[in-house]
Parts: C-alpha cells; structure tokens; sequence
C-alpha cells in the first residue's frame, strides 16, 4: 500500500476535458491548450466486468 500522502499528491488534480493534460487542483484553465473545462480527477479506481 502506498504512502497516503503519495496517493493524495497523485489523486489531488484535475483533468483537462479537451487534451486530459494533468493540471494542479487550483487551476482554472488547462496548461497545455487554454480550455477552461476541468474536472477533478476519480478518486476511485474503475473495475473492468
């Protein structure tokens, strides 16, 4: 099991909607192509059925 302060500092971003670059949680817009929509990162991991 990883370090939870680990888990946190990878799970803490949000994601670009556009180019799904990695952004910092305080971001507004993307760092790579300027689009606005953002979404924070799943905290849960998907399982495949």
């Amino acid at each position: 099991m990883p370090f939870p302060e680990a888990v946190e500092r990878r799970l803490n971003k949000k994601i670009c909607m556009r180019c799904y670059a990695r952004n910092s949680i305080r971001a507004e817009r993307c760092r790579k192509c300027g689009y606005t929509g953002l979404r924070v990162k799943s905290k849960e991991i998907k399982s495949a059925k």
